[in-house]
């Protein structure tokens, strides 16, 4: 028995789902009027052929407000896309979160490219709007490569969530949090790769106050948020953006920042935590071929016990061929006997068995070293096979006490390299005394 291949395939669903979470806009200023943002949709992925790729594409809108009235969102001013929120009257500073999914599905692309839009925020009613914050979130169906993340060779967009800080303690004071941001795709050649960086700040504070936040001390990425005094604790959550793209690396590597925050104005933050969401374009991997052919050869096998050796009658294997319809690729044996558990290599064997070379390794219809007992020639789908060892008797490999077998994997056709490899689980040889 034999578990052996040349590399592991693992095959894919017929279409695959991602989710990309990208920032949208944030202000630090108290928000009353209407408020544009750019919408930039980049989809690298392969969706020809799926039916309705758009799994889901909605946008989390939150702050804290104050007073009460609405909220209308829409996009690019299509009227069709309107949904206007109440914000009940409230006579402190409340925080709300809200979900808009464009009821008409406007954006709705069927295959890769970019895309622009714009949210169109409009508050009513004498509504105020503290720390007012927008993602998106956009999950898709698409075609999977046909190795993993390689081919088509469009850019992809890949995002990570990373913890930032968190305190315990309640925090009134500046407090300094390391950002170790790693790259590791190939990032050459693309512009902007810098998708989206955000870092989402949430807990409950008393009193109130601002709350300041930059990079690295530059001052211009400083963004101060406003925390209207309350009279109870009151959750917050801020979507912070660097105006500046301090952060916006080109290429693959790691990085160090600093995220500075300074509460002002006697605000006492509790729970404080911090999370960064960054999401980058890359160039995926091109699909590289595996080799031609791998071999192995197995250990001895003993049959009989007895110096009257066995007659050989088949050989098989169990597994799986390569690609995704797995009917790729070949899988092929030799066979070798002796008398003697070493073959000629133990001293006083004189009658016959495998050299020190694998000359006496032989198979296929010329019972050659260069042939090969090959199932697929009988079925593409050649595992669970039997085929004859039709040189046994023939070629004086029949009661032989051991035996030893050579298996050929091959990607391909075993002249040519393929993109991937079958899989051998276990060979079974058949044999009678």
């Amino acid at each position: 028995m034999l578990g052996f291949s040349v590399m592991a395939y693992v095959a894919f669903a017929a279409d695959q789902v991602k989710t990309t979470d990208t920032y949208i806009y944030s202000s630090e200023a108290a928000v009353s009027t209407a408020q544009n943002a750019p919408i930039n949709l980049y989809l690298g992925d392969n969706m020809s052929g799926v039916t309705n790729p758009m799994k889901s594409l909605y946008f989390v809108v939150s702050g804290v407000y104050t007073t009460g009235g609405t909220l209308a969102l829409d996009i690019s001013g299509d009227g069709a896309t309107t949904q206007t929120f109440t914000l009940p009257a409230v006579s402190s500073p409340t925080p709300f979160e809200f979900i808009y999914k464009d009821p008409s599905n406007k954006i709705n692309p069927t295959s890769a490219g970019a895309y622009t839009y714009t949210l169109n925020m409009t508050p009513a009613g004498g509504v105020v709007l503290y720390g007012l914050g927008v993602k998106m979130s956009e999950s898709h169906r698409y075609v999977p490569p046909t190795c993993a993340d390689g081919v088509p060779s469009n850019e992809k967009v890949k995002t990570t969530d990373t913890y930032i800080y968190s305190s315990e303690a309640a925090v009134s004071t500046a407090q300094n949090a390391p950002i170790n941001l790693y790259l590791g795709d190939n990032m050459s050649g693309v512009t902007n790769p810098m998708k989206s960086l955000y870092f989402v700040v949430s807990g409950v504070y008393t009193t109130g106050g601002t709350l300041a936040l930059d990079i690295s001390g530059d001052g211009a990425t400083t963004q101060t948020f406003t925390l209207p005094a309350v009279s109870s604790p009151t959750p917050f959550e801020f979507i912070y953006k660097d105006p500046s793209n301090k952060i916006n690396p080109t290429s693959a590597g790691a990085y160090t920042y600093t995220l500075n925050m300074t509460p002002v104005g006697g605000v006492v933050l509790y729970g404080l935590g911090v999370k960064m969401s960054e999401s980058h374009r890359y160039v995926p991997p091109t699909c590289g071929t595996f080799p031609v052919e791998g071999k192995l050869i197995s250990a001895v096998f003993e049959t009989t016990g007895s110096s009257d050796g066995a007659a050989y009658n088949s050989i098989m294997w169990k597994g799986q061929l390569a690609g995704p319809s797995q009917n790729q690729g070949k899988v092929r044996f030799q066979i070798a006997t002796s008398n003697c558990i070493g073959g000629q290599t133990d001293v006083g064997c004189t009658i016959g068995g495998w050299g020190a070379g694998d000359s006496d390794y032989i198979g296929g219809s010329t019972c050659s070293n260069a042939d090969w007992y090959d199932p697929a020639t009988i079925d593409l789908q050649s595992q669970n096979i039997p085929i004859e060892i039709t040189c046994a008797p023939t070629h004086n490999q029949n009661n032989k006490r051991y035996f030893k077998y050579r298996v050929q994997i091959c990607s391909n056709d075993c002249f040519d390299a393929g993109t991937a490899s079958p899989i051998v689980d276990d060979v079974v040889v058949n044999w009678a005394p």
